[in-house]
């Protein structure tokens, strides 16, 4: 019947957690489509509608196939009798939907640095854009098998400050990147060149400018393909700055003369006080070519 099959999908999914959203698409599928390992489903919901989708999930609960996941403070849940337990990397990227590992967490999972960051680094769009995307992305999904009559609302979720054991700090941004996914997880990253960036926008989230200016002398040339258009691409109050930081590196520590790098001297602003590292104090040595301060 529908109950038992609703259970034994959940089962199968065999997922380290699975959210409130997930759930309700999951029942849709299967009352849109009335059949489970071939047979047809008896005993079902006359509609599959908020009121109907509560109650289901709820006796998922009684029969112990979920319990609510206590790294969350909401509408996450987990499989009780799952074979995997998720790092705490994809779980993450299981609740939010939108969220994905970056800064110094991304620069370890690629490799480009040898520290071993204490707490889990997450970026998600800030709120009034993170309901936009699920408007676009999400919402869509609850309305296309019913015509619109099943829309419940769901809210982003509350990570608490250690998921799976792991300290977790979550940076809100208003422009976020276009994350990866991580090959045989439900894991999501920024990429490479959107992670070189981000050690030029934000830096003390990174190692700091000392640690990062050492990243990009290592690793930076291997990377120039990528870095260009992602450092392009950056959006917001800090787009000078960055591609200033970027051109002075690329071309002055590196000796890289990429004429798309050498546009970026446009954005050089004379007589200003800029500098390499924002959380250091202004200091007279400068870049004449890019007008930085180089205080590191």
């Amino acid at each position: 019947n529908f109950r038992e099959a609703y259970a034994e999908a959940v089962l199968r999914t065999d997922a380290p957690a699975i959210t409130e959203f997930e759930l309700y698409i999951l029942g849709q599928s299967l009352f849109a489509e009335g059949v489970w390992d071939g047979g047809k489903l008896t005993r079902g919901p006359r509609a599959w509608d908020a009121t109907r989708a509560t109650r289901a999930i709820s006796r998922l609960f009684d029969r112990r196939v979920i319990v609510e996941d206590a790294d969350f403070r909401s509408g996450v849940y987990r499989i009780v009798q799952s074979t995997r337990a998720g790092s705490a990397e994809e779980v993450a990227c299981i609740a939010d939907p939108f969220c994905y590992v970056s800064h110094l967490s991304a620069m370890q999972r690629y490799g480009l640095t040898d520290r071993t960051p204490e707490a889990l680094h997450l970026s998600t769009p800030a709120r009034p854009l993170w309901n936009k995307l699920w408007a676009a992305q999400c919402a869509p999904k609850l309305r296309e098998d019913l015509g619109g009559e099943f829309l419940p609302g769901f809210s982003r979720p509350g990570f608490k400050t250690q998921l799976r054991r792991r300290e977790v700090i979550v940076h809100e941004t208003v422009h976020p990147g276009e994350p990866v996914d991580v090959r045989g997880e439900r894991t999501r990253i920024a990429s490479v060149g959107r992670t070189f960036a981000d050690m030029l926008i934000e830096p003390a989230l990174c190692g700091g400018m000392r640690h990062v200016i050492e990243v990009w002398e290592r690793e930076a040339g291997d990377w120039v393909e990528v870095i260009i258009p992602e450092v392009d691409r950056v959006d917001g109050p800090r787009t000078d700055i960055v591609k200033v930081r970027a051109g002075y590196l690329l071309q002055e520590r590196l000796g890289i003369t990429d004429p798309r790098v050498l546009e970026w001297k446009a954005f050089a602003q004379r007589g200003g006080s800029r500098k390499l590292d924002p959380e250091g104090d202004y200091a007279p040595t400068f870049s004449a070519d890019w007008m930085i301060s180089l205080n590191v």
